[in-house]
């Protein structure tokens, strides 16, 4: 995945800076000839020669306060790229602390009963599985939202991880959880799509069960390396 097309727009931030840069150096050069202008013709200029200059000093303060116009937008767009990037880089520390904890909970058993068990009568070791599992969906839900990801490339890997029983069984556990989500919301969607993925899943492995072909739909694709945009 090319993350550098879908992160912060550093591009972005890179022209509007320029930009900027060249209009704060456009105004200063203005003002500074002006002055020089005006220098030389306190020396020798004549009345008539300073009523032309009036004329075209009134010409410049229009440019100028164009040209300040102009910087005052660069100087808002700017702000809102900046506050962009640290709107995303806010949201991806505290989706890194998620995953930590969650990560906490599974070395450690004694953290892992502070978290609502899955569904009753989990032994501890399948409970460390479904934890290690939600950590997996969180990583792709959080490289959707952030951008790391695109629909495909998220729904793709997910599918390749469906193939395996515990991760569908972890899906079906944590269904009520998943009740909590905002209709409408982008996770909801998302896990909307994966329930479908999910239930085509089961019962393309029922229908095997039972000697029929899986449906074309839920074949299995390779894996996306998501982990490799982690950083």
């Amino acid at each position: 995945m090319a993350n550098d097309a879908r992160g912060p727009d550093r591009g972005a931030w890179a022209r509007l800076s320029y930009g900027l840069a060249t209009l704060v150096t456009a105004t200063l050069l203005t003002l500074l000839v002006g002055v020089g202008i005006a220098a030389a013709l306190g020396q020798q200029g004549t009345a008539g020669t300073w009523s032309r200059w009036s004329d075209v000093g009134q010409t410049f303060g229009v440019l100028s306060s164009i040209i300040s116009g102009l910087a005052l937008v660069a100087v808002v767009l700017t702000a809102r790229v900046q506050f962009r990037e640290l709107q995303r880089s806010a949201a991806a520390e505290l989706s890194m602390l998620h995953l930590e904890i969650l990560k906490m909970s599974i070395n450690d058993p004694q953290l892992a009963e502070v978290w609502p068990a899955f569904s009753p009568g989990l032994s501890v070791e399948r409970n460390r599985q479904f934890l290690y599992a939600n950590i997996i969906y969180q990583f792709h839900w959080t490289s959707l939202r952030l951008n790391k990801a695109t629909d495909e490339e998220a729904l793709g890997s997910m599918r390749y991880l469906f193939t395996s029983p515990l991760m569908r069984k972890y899906w079906a556990a944590a269904a009520r959880a998943r009740t909590s989500l905002a209709p409408g919301s982008p996770e909801h969607a998302f896990v909307q799509r994966l329930d479908d993925l999910c239930r085509d899943y089961e019962a393309a492995v029922a229908g095997a069960d039972r000697g029929f072909r899986p449906a074309p739909d839920v074949e299995v694709s390779e894996p996306v390396r998501l982990a490799d945009e982690a950083a």
